[in-house]
């Protein structure tokens, strides 16, 4: 997000290059994106024409670093059962069980 915020910067700036201030219209983009977004839905992701694919990912990769881990889950989660054909319903997974065993105090 820290990114995103540093681009829109960039780009109001009064001497700022076409190149900045295409950056920061994406960034404003990227963040109005993520802010309508519903939790568990999947999010689109809005690349600038013209970007290398390596660019495109960096992009992605640094506006998802500040979204909580439960959330990325949750999004993976909704891509995945969306995948699934029309009528088919995942298999409840049982969670897993962890069992405690007790180990004998070593005497000194």
């Amino acid at each position: 997000m820290e990114t995103l915020l540093e681009s829109i910067r960039a780009a109001i700036a009064t001497d700022a290059s076409d190149q900045t201030r295409a950056a920061g219209a994406h960034a404003c983009r990227t963040i109005l994106t993520a802010l309508d977004a519903k939790p568990g839905e999947a999010m689109p992701v809005n690349a600038p024409a013209g970007d290398s694919p390596t660019t495109q990912i960096a992009q992605m990769l640094g506006t998802l670093r500040g979204v909580p881990a439960e959330q990325l889950l949750d999004l993976a989660i909704s891509r995945l059962r969306a995948a699934l054909p029309a009528g088919v319903d995942a298999p409840r997974v049982a969670p897993v069980k962890f069992h405690v065993v007790q180990l004998p105090k070593k005497k000194r």
